[in-house]
């Protein structure tokens, strides 16, 4: 896990909105290899074991790398992202194309649900249960497989996108709100972001005299 990954995560603990504080046991260089991230809302612990971060316990399926240069080509197109700072979120199969994906989308990878398959270098891992762990406006573009692609899976990811970011599903799932259908075929449809989530609530201190 990249340790600049860590302001845009959020506990999936359906709850207010807050950072999760890290206590780092091991690091190399920027790679989080092993730590604990905690909620200061309501006390939940996720590990990071060997660099994968866990927001669930159980078994990830293995995904075989993809060598399709030409599906690569079209997902890249489908992301509609080139370079950006804030990361590409592959969930399930999709994160099998990352080390190919990276030699046309220079933007971080994080893959989500996938074991086995090689990924583009400085990419980060980690486990979920049925939604993503990401604040408001805190990802570039997601692309969820079709195992993982629930209501809530994918309401959780159009809520994480930035304004114009991306989503690409099976096209049997239902578009979040929020979002508009951008293309659509037999297998796929991509939406983008048109509004914005509310996120974290920001508290300010009132003075004396301010209070009624």
């Amino acid at each position: 896990m990249q340790r600049d990954l860590l302001d845009a995560l959020r506990c999936p603990v359906p709850h207010e909105e807050s950072w999760l504080v890290a206590m780092v046991h091991q690091a190399v260089g920027l790679t989080l290899r092993e730590a604990t991230l905690a909620c200061p809302v309501c006390s939940a612990e996720y590990p990071i074991v060997d660099g994968v971060a866990h927001f669930a316990a159980g078994e990830v399926p293995t995904h075989h790398a993809w060598d399709n240069d030409a599906l690569v080509w079209r997902l890249a197109a489908q992301l509609g992202v080139g370079e950006s700072t804030q990361p590409v979120v592959l969930v399930g199969a999709y994160g099998a194309s990352s080390a190919l994906l990276a030699t046309k989308v220079a933007a971080p990878h994080l893959l989500v649900n996938t074991a086995g398959a090689p990924a583009a270098p400085g990419a980060s891992r980690m486990v979920v249960a049925d939604r993503l762990p990401f604040g408001v406006s805190t990802l570039a573009a997601v692309a969820v497989d079709a195992g993982h692609a629930t209501e809530v899976m994918l309401a959780s990811a159009a809520r994480a996108l930035r304004p114009g970011g991306r989503l690409v599903a099976p096209v049997h799932t239902i578009i979040p709100a929020g979002m508009r259908e951008l293309a659509r075929d037999d297998t796929e449809w991509v939406a983008e972001t048109t509004t914005r989530a509310s996120g974290l609530i920001e508290l300010r201190r009132r003075a004396p005299h301010e209070v009624m």
